[in-house]
Parts: C-alpha cells; sequence; structure tokens
C-alpha cells in the first residue's frame, strides 16, 4: 500500500505503545494507514462486538500482512479476547481503534524478529520484566473471575428497566454510507490549488462522471488512490458526523442519494463524494442493542464488584506504607 493509502474509518503494554505509535490524525477520517502495513482485500471494519459465528474459511482469513508475517481473523478474536471489557467497548465505540490495533499486532512481529535476532528474549531485564507481567497476569485474571457477574445477570427485566431510563442517551447521530474516488494530491504550505497534473484527473474524473452512462464504482477501481476502498467501487460504508472530516461533512448537507460533490480539498489531496445512503438520527429499538446492553451491563456490575471485593480484601489487610523510605525513591531536583 502506497504511503496516500486511507482507511476508511476513522479514531495496550507494549501493543498499547505501538498503537500510540502508529496514530495520525489525518485525511477524510482521522486514521492514516502506514506504508508498510497492508490490509488485504479489504479492511478491517469488524468490531469487537460482531458475531462470533464465523466459518472455519472466514476465521482462517488474512486481514492483513507486514513483510513475511500475517495476521489472520482468528489470531486477532484470540487477541481480542485478552483485552478488558472497556478496552473492547472502546473499539465498538471507535472501529477504528481496532484497525490501528491490528497494525499494531503486525508490527509487533517486526519488532520481535529484530529482538530475536539480537538475542534479547534471552537477556535479563526480559526475564525479570516477564516475571512481573506473570504476576500481573495471574492477579488480574483472578480478580476478573472472582467479580465475573451470574450468568443470568442481566435479566429481561433489567435489561429493559435501562433501556427505557436511557433511551435518549442511546440515540445513534445521522449517519451517511459514503463511496469516495480520491485523487492524491498533499498539501503543501497554504496553496490549496490542484497541480496541473491533479487538475487534469480530476477534469479527466468529472467529464466521466458527468456521463449519462457513468459507472461510478468502475471508476473508483480504476482512478482512485486509495487502493483499500477502490478495490469495493469506492465505498467506505456507514460513518457518523463525529467520524467525518469537517470539510466533506460541510459538503453533505446539499447531497441527496445518489449525488456527488465537488473536489473536496483535505490536505491529503481530493475526494469526490458519493452518498449511497442516509439515516437520520434515530433510537434504537430494545431488540437491536439488547445484546450491546447487555454486555454493558456485566461490564459495569464487574467493576462494581471488582471494586467490592478489593475493599473487603484491605480491610482484612491494611496496607502501611513507608512514607520516609518512599521519598527516596523521587530523585531530587539538581542544584
Amino acid at each position: 500500500m502506497n504511503a496516500h493509502s486511507r482507511h476508511p474509518l476513522i479514531v495496550t503494554t507494549t501493543l498499547g505503545c505501538l498503537t500510540a505509535l502508529l496514530a495520525s490524525p489525518v485525511s477524510l477520517f482521522a486514521q492514516t494507514e502506514s506504508a508498510v502495513v497492508a490490509p488485504v482485500a479489504a479492511p478491517v471494519v469488524a468490531t469487537p462486538s460482531d458475531s462470533r459465528a464465523d466459518s472455519a474459511t472466514d476465521a482462517d482469513e488474512v486481514l492483513g500482512r507486514v513483510g513475511e508475517f500475517e495476521v489472520r481473523l482468528s489470531d486477532v478474536r484470540r487477541s481480542l479476547d485478552t483485552l478488558t471489557e472497556p478496552e473492547r467497548e472502546a473499539m465498538r465505540r471507535e472501529p477504528a481503534a481496532l484497525n490501528q490495533y491490528v497494525r499494531a499486532l503486525l508490527v509487533q512481529q517486526l519488532v520481535l524478529r529484530e529482538a530475536s535476532s539480537a538475542g534479547w528474549d534471552k537477556s535479563a531485564k526480559v526475564e525479570e520484566r516477564m516475571r512481573l507481567l506473570r504476576d500481573g497476569v495471574v492477579a488480574n485474571t483472578y480478580l476478573e473471575s472472582v467479580s465475573e457477574p451470574p450468568a443470568a445477570f442481566p435479566s429481561e427485566a433489567e435489561l429493559n428497566a435501562v433501556y427505557q431510563a436511557n433511551r435518549e442517551a442511546l440515540q445513534v447521530p445521522k449517519s451517511w454510507r459514503l463511496a469516495q474516488i480520491f485523487v492524491a494530491d498533499p498539501q503543501t504550505g497554504e496553496e490549496k490549488s490542484p497541480s496541473p497534473e491533479t487538475k487534469a484527473k480530476l477534469d479527466r474524473i468529472q467529464a466521466s462522471l458527468a456521463s449519462p452512462e457513468a459507472d461510478f464504482a468502475a471508476l473508483a477501481k480504476a482512478e482512485s488512490d486509495e487502493p483499500a476502498s477502490a478495490a469495493r467501487g469506492g465505498e467506505i460504508g456507514w460513518l457518523t458526523e463525529p467520524q467525518i472530516h469537517p470539510d466533506v461533512r460541510n459538503a453533505l448537507p446539499g447531497l441527496s442519494v445518489g449525488k456527488l460533490s465537488e473536489p473536496v480539498r483535505l490536505q491529503d489531496g481530493w475526494h469526490i463524494i458519493l452518498v449511497l445512503d442516509v439515516r437520520e438520527a434515530h433510537i434504537p429499538t430494545f431488540d437491536q442493542i439488547r445484546d450491546r446492553l447487555a454486555d454493558q451491563m456485566r461490564a459495569e456490575k464487574g467493576r462494581a464488584d471488582s471494586q467490592a471485593f478489593l475493599g473487603r480484601l484491605l480491610q482484612q489487610n491494611p496496607i502501611a506504607i513507608n512514607e520516609m523510605m518512599l521519598s527516596k525513591l523521587i530523585p531530587a531536583e539538581a542544584k
């Protein structure tokens, strides 16, 4: 994938550090794809809340690769299972975080290869860190086990009560199903006009789109500089208002379904947007949100039960800290 690629979606220890390093909020959507990490066939668009009823073939599907390394759907499923419920919920709220997570998994493989070649995995520093990590994993997983809510929680009555009490807060913002033809033309300085080559390409594309026989999907596959969406005929998918770049969002009110925008200038280049469908803001029905609401209620109860368990444990075993000794851990100010 080239450096102009843009994934169609927007914004944990080592993996968390890699995820942060890979973040790059630019373009039509608030995420930039690294040139070294290439999604295969289609970008990661599933969220952790999606159905687990994958076929064996689907579970083995390659989601991305970097160098000689691949990451498959089954690999990501297993990795996501190690996250806490709040971390998974964060990915549900911002699906692009899942794409960033997969990219971090791939980059981690590159780092591991370099570390192994250097014999770093045999160092005393790594062995000590592994011991500390093991202690943390044992403690955290035990805490999760003793605070896991009963299988029957929440009941239908409890679910319905929470739904009715929070209906307004559950409103889904207005959203658009969009497609694009992207023409790469990185902006330098304050100059917003297209380069001569870019202008010629934009004029050619717009002339083709003006034809009564115009096929947007075919043109996107042939002309768009964004490989991931181009492979799908330019389709980006559903995006809510907050997920769309303001300059693109400003062009949407005047566009009905099936209508095209004029080229929109963003930092990375020019975007010609096609509106495929529109959903007005709405409150999901109880059946539509039931499973997600149940997951959230179980997570909240788990956190509350975890705090209660720790409270009882500390009441039975009060903590005493030598504050004088503690101060020695803080370096003195340089004079």
